[in-house]
């Protein structure tokens, strides 16, 4: 049987996206605003632009998502002392607490997948990924 990594990503994809907004649904938070505030718990205090990079994700899609977390209490944007242009975007008090439950559920689907295939095959995925990732992203800034 061939299979597609495309096909099988995008599921995969679908079915995480699904998960996690059935999971974190109790904090009014979904699948397209997790990614920010995951970084954020890991460098918060970052810039708008520096996230979209982190993620690769548009600023479009960026500024929907930091702004419904921002109605929700759950970050804060503040001028950067260095650089008046900037926002640096903090996470709030709620969001702090929150954090270890918040990470326990994200976690969790990916504490599946690894005990269904074994942890070092997971490892294995987890590294092929990112090698196809990182070379498909340096082909395309060559095409630029």
């Amino acid at each position: 049987m061939q299979y597609s990594l495309s096909r099988l990503v995008a599921i995969l994809h679908r079915n995480h996206a699904m998960y996690i907004n059935r999971a974190l649904k109790m904090w009014g938070i979904s699948s397209g605003e997790i990614g920010f505030l995951m970084t954020l718990y890991q460098q918060e205090g970052c810039t708008q632009e520096q996230l979209c990079s982190l993620l690769a994700i548009d600023k479009a899609a960026a500024t929907r998502a930091l702004t419904s977390l921002e109605n929700k209490g759950y970050i804060q944007r503040q001028v950067d002392a260095r650089d008046k242009r900037c926002k640096c975007i903090h996470l709030t008090d709620k969001a702090k607490e929150l954090r270890q439950d918040i990470t326990g559920e994200v976690r969790a689907w990916n504490g599946k997948a690894s005990e269904l295939v074994g942890e070092e095959t997971y490892q294995m995925i987890c590294e092929n990924l990112q090698t196809i990732l990182l070379h498909e992203t340096s082909e395309q800034n060559h095409e630029c």
